[in-house]
């Protein structure tokens, strides 16, 4: 057995350092893959659910009197010093009315609260084709919390999830009267 000395403990320690530094840089390169992959995960069942809404988004409104004309995808709006002001994931118009579609793998209650806060950014800062038009709003998820739906009608929105092979818009024709905003 080899005699352990005090340069020898010391050698030891550095050759430990430089091992778990070695496992520190390994380990954040993991983290780095696993974070990007995760994120392009996310992405792709992000844009799965939208397409899934968008698939038959134009019978849906149509059914409900509202026929459109333009749909578009990730809609960004910039205010007048160019900075970024909002995000609509669908946004579907006619010559009449605006709808600001909010899309989540699972809706919650905050993401409500957020597309609530985001109608008056657009009451704020309009973009072009929605000035004197009627604003309505709604939201989607494949999966919706409980009572989301519920909370979500009561605040005036348009509540869209899987119905089978496609989504349906789960408010009652018959009683609900979706809120508008007032674009200016």
């Amino acid at each position: 057995m080899a005699e352990l000395t005090y340069e020898g403990v010391l050698e030891l320690f550095a050759e430990t350092s430089r091992k778990m530094a070695e496992s520190d840089k390994k380990i954040d390169k993991i983290n780095r893959e696993l974070s990007k992959k995760l994120s392009e995960f996310g992405d792709t069942l992000g844009r799965f659910a939208e397409e899934q809404v968008r698939a038959d988004i134009l019978n849906r409104f149509d059914n409900w009197g509202i026929p459109v004309h333009s749909i578009t995808n990730h809609f960004e709006q910039r205010d007048m010093q160019n900075n970024f002001a909002y995000e609509i994931d669908i946004l579907i118009y006619n010559s009449k009315y605006v709808v600001a579609i909010e899309v989540k793998n699972t809706l919650k209650k905050d993401d409500v609260d957020l597309h609530l806060e985001r109608m008056k950014k657009i009451q704020a800062i309009p973009f072009p084709d929605s000035k004197g038009k009627i604003l309505l709003a709604g939201v989607a998820g494949m999966i919706v919390g409980n009572g989301v739906d519920q909370y979500a009608e009561s605040n005036g929105l348009f509540v869209l999830k899987p119905s089978g092979e496609t989504i349906k818009i789960a408010n009652n024709k018959k009683t609900f009267k979706p809120r508008e905003w007032e674009v200016k």
